[in-house]
């Protein structure tokens, strides 16, 4: 009995160790979730000033980081617990750009830069910490096995534009448009053309904001999703994830005709 005893703490203080030794490797693979830098995407456009007209073509630039009104989010459906819940996440860190001619009626759309790695995410239908779990931990899983977004060479997520449809044959400020913009999403080295689609808000010439949103799956950027299914907590999560895009632009510069 007493060496049947030793075999079970044996296993038990083992089991203990390696739980604890893979947190810790979690923990170095994830890091500490602080961003090498601010987010900036190119600026494809060229030959802007502030010598232009009132109305001609207008450089806006997303006004990004901490202080910023933009964001980009990311929604994904789970079964935890075995109930179903949406989790939600987050991060202010978003880069972009946008021409609009007023005198051609035309809308070009910039390179989108993101910081994944300072994603935040919480859960929206179920309490995880009353049964032992935090948002935090999930972060920490996303940065280092998920997206990871701790390595510097996947800390920025970028999309391309390639072309912008539904553009009216005239437009003014105070208009809001309806557009898709299409483009390369590009997400751990990996990238594949998606279709966003974005109401854009002409607010005034010296500003625009909007939405944009679409809707990816995992195997198109070959990402999956570790601890589902078995004894895990985690039941399901859906094979698809809606992205959105909330942003406001103001004036970088203009030139006239």
């Amino acid at each position: 009995m007493k060496k049947l005893l030793y075999v079970v703490l044996g296993i038990i203080v083992v089991a203990v160790v390696a739980a604890v030794g893979y947190r810790g490797y979690l923990g170095i693979r994830a890091g500490d979730g602080e961003i090498s830098r601010e987010v900036q995407a190119e600026r494809s456009f060229a030959g802007t000033n502030e010598d232009g007209p009132a109305l001609g073509i207008i450089q806006y630039g997303v006004t990004s980081g901490a202080d910023g009104e933009s964001q980009a989010q990311f929604l994904i459906q789970e079964e935890i617990f075995g109930r179903e819940n949406m989790v939600e996440g987050t991060t202010r860190q978003i880069d972009g750009s946008f021409l609009i001619n007023y005198n051609e009626y035309r809308v070009q759309v910039g390179q989108f830069e993101i910081n994944v790695r300072d994603i935040k995410t919480r859960s929206l239908d179920v309490d995880i910490e009353s049964r032992g779990w935090t948002d935090g931990e999930r972060d920490t899983v996303i940065r280092a096995e998920i997206l990871e977004s701790g390595r510097d060479e996947f800390e920025f997520a970028t999309f391309n534009p390639t072309n912008v449809s539904g553009v009216p044959d005239t437009f003014e400020p105070g208009d809001t448009l309806e557009l898709v913009v299409t483009g390369d999403l590009t997400l751990r080295d990996v990238t594949s053309s998606v279709d966003f689609d974005m109401q854009l808000s002409l607010d005034s010439d010296e500003k625009i904001s909007g939405t944009a949103a679409t809707t990816i799956r995992w195997e198109d950027f070959e990402i999956t999703i570790p601890y589902v299914g078995g004894g895990s907590d985690v039941g399901a999560v859906s094979d698809s994830v809606e992205l959105r895009l909330e942003f406001t632009a103001e004036e970088e510069g203009r030139v006239g005709v």
